[in-house]
């Protein structure tokens, strides 16, 4: 019997998790795993703890301020609870995997750490799993692990979901055609993150356009441009920037790829998607499922990445939020 004076709690955005859900967890991490081994991937674990100078390197803007951080009272150094797994595996393949021949494809089952504000609701926990494709710069390697993410997300029993797709290039493309300062830039990028197409207008009136094509309308367009492989034609008779240009190609040989593995009906496009704008160089995408808010994996193409651990090398992957996978499937 507990004693009631005694405070018997638990931190914010932590929790325990029963055996009944986590028979369930288990369920779903070797459902997914399966899938992940069958198609070539090698497991791998990384530290819990990463030096913060080393960690830094690798981590998004987004998740700089999300890192939970202690002092080594041993070396004195600054230790960082990893937020986020891709880094290591960079920080891994960069020192300890270069002979390895190319491609290299690998994936881990972990658990991750964010500091999350109080009231925005989120678990400061999570648990990952993830896939990350090192060596080729392809639309064949994007829609390998799309198509991979696709096949575990069909086997674990999740009904009724899509794909998202989109690509960072395009965004990137489109505003190198406009004349706006940083500030200005990063207003249209956080407006069009989140879907807020009044103050996006409001910004892009402020801005004139670097050549003669249509780059304000585009970008004012940019909430609203998903759907099917209509969108990227339809688009294609209108952008004249290279770097969008070749984005909207590579799009397309993508989903042709998924289409010709019969994936069609789970995918959409979705060009407002501008999630990771300094991390992704590539396509970026993200799992729904129909009556869940929230994504049950996210993922894209991040080239850049290993080279700040100094070894240039491309990499596509993703990651699944395990638990919004068990509280996905019926």
């Amino acid at each position: 019997m507990t004693d009631k004076s005694l405070n018997i709690s638990l931190p914010q955005g932590v929790r325990d998790m029963l055996p009944e859900e986590a028979e369930k967890a288990r369920y779903v991490e070797e459902t997914i795993v399966s899938v992940l081994e069958k198609n070539g991937f090698r497991r791998v674990i990384t530290p819990l703890l990463e030096y913060i100078d080393v960690l830094s390197l690798g981590l998004g803007a987004e998740l700089q301020d999300k890192i939970f951080k202690f002092v080594d009272p041993v070396s004195g150094k600054i230790i960082a609870i990893r937020p986020d797994i891709t880094p290591q595996v960079a920080r891994m393949v960069s020192t300890r995997m270069r002979d390895y021949p190319l491609p290299i494809k690998l994936y881990y089952n972990e658990n991750i750490l964010r500091c999350e504000e109080p009231r925005g609701g989120l678990p400061s926990e999570l648990l990952q799993i993830g896939a990350e494709y090192i060596g080729e710069d392809s639309p064949d390697a994007d829609a390998e692990v799309i198509a991979t993410a696709v096949e575990a997300i069909k086997k674990v029993g999740v009904r009724d979901f899509k794909i998202d797709i989109g690509h960072i290039g395009f965004f990137k493309g489109i505003l190198e055609d406009i004349k706006a300062s940083k500030d200005i830039k990063k207003k249209i990028k956080d407006a069009v993150l989140i879907k807020d197409n009044s103050s996006l207008q409001e910004v892009l009136s402020s801005v004139r356009e670097v050549r003669g094509d249509n780059a304000i309308k585009i970008l004012s367009d940019l909430p609203s441009l998903f759907g099917d492989k209509g969108v990227i034609d339809k688009l294609k008779s209108q952008v004249k920037n290279e770097t969008a240009i070749k984005a909207l190609d590579d799009l397309a040989s993508i989903i042709n790829m998924l289409e010709k593995k019969k994936l069609k009906n789970y995918i959409t496009i979705d060009l407002g998607e501008v999630r990771g704008f300094d991390y992704y160089t590539g396509v970026i995408f993200e799992g729904f499922t129909k009556g869940f808010g929230r994504a049950i994996l996210k993922g894209g193409r991040y080239n850049n990445l290993l080279e700040k651990y100094g070894y240039p090398c491309p990499a596509t992957g993703f990651a699944f939020n395990t638990e919004n996978v068990i509280a996905a499937v019926k």
